[in-house]
């Protein structure tokens, strides 16, 4: 990295929005972290969370109320489980969006923050890899914790719904690499009018799927096919008897 980045991120309606200042030639101390812990699994509902880990002091946050009773307590909801009294997990409190997890165990890591990365902008999270934070496949940087105020002016702009491809890359062969989510926003040229859909396709496996569909059809209309016979024939039968 040439000169000092910064690296937005937001929840999803805007009220919280923040900034990580990457000093220049410090990009060695962030770090992409992939934690499948039970607490991270339980407390995002995901088995697997994705975090950017950057030193605390590179975090600026600010919070942007859209409507005069909204307090910077209700908009940047704080969050301990009593199992973690030593740790804080902070989201958005309209939309829910996680955005940071904060630990002083042990103590060295009370100087780091992590910030989700579902959280940080799409064209600055496509970005992660021209900053050296995605490690190239003969690296292994990557570490995976094993299981143990105008609204105007304060949007961001840029957060589309494009893919990243470093991350579609890295998933490309495995089981999550079967499928494919498109996603588009549609919208009217007077603006009346917005559309938005998603379309999810499996990429591997369907010849077999349908195969097998097909058989189970096949078999059940030999099945029915049977009955049918056997009744005509017993009809067939009590008819030439009696």
């Amino acid at each position: 990295m040439a000169s000092g980045r910064a690296l937005r991120g937001s929840c999803h309606c805007g009220r919280n929005q923040y900034i990580v200042q990457i000093p220049s030639g410090a990009n060695e101390s962030a770090q992409i972290l992939f934690d499948s812990t039970t607490d991270q699994r339980v407390s995002s509902a995901a088995p697997l969370s994705a975090f950017l880990r950057v030193p605390l002091s590179w975090y600026h946050s600010q919070v942007f109320p859209f409507f005069p009773d909204e307090s910077r307590v209700s908009i940047r909801r704080v969050y301990s489980t009593p199992d973690e009294h030593n740790a804080m997990r902070q989201f958005c409190g309209f939309c829910g969006t996680p955005l940071t997890y904060w630990s002083e165990e042990p103590r060295s890591e009370a100087d780091y923050i992590r910030l989700t990365l579902g959280s940080l902008l799409a064209e600055d999270l496509r970005d992660l890899e021209d900053l050296g934070l995605v490690p190239d496949e003969s690296e292994d940087r990557m570490d995976i914790v094993p299981t143990s105020s105008s609204n105007q002016s304060s949007q961001l702009a840029g957060r589309d719904i494009a893919g990243v491809p470093w991350f579609e890359n890295m998933i490309i062969g495995s089981r999550l690499g079967n499928t494919h989510t498109t996603k588009a926003i549609r919208e009217s040229r007077n603006g009346r009018v917005r559309i938005e859909y998603e379309i999810t396709e499996w990429t591997e496996g369907d010849a077999a799927g349908n195969a097998a569909g097909d058989e189970a059809e096949d078999a059940s209309d030999s099945t029915s096919s049977g009955k049918r016979k056997r009744r005509e024939t017993d009809v067939g039968g009590g008819g030439d008897t009696a």
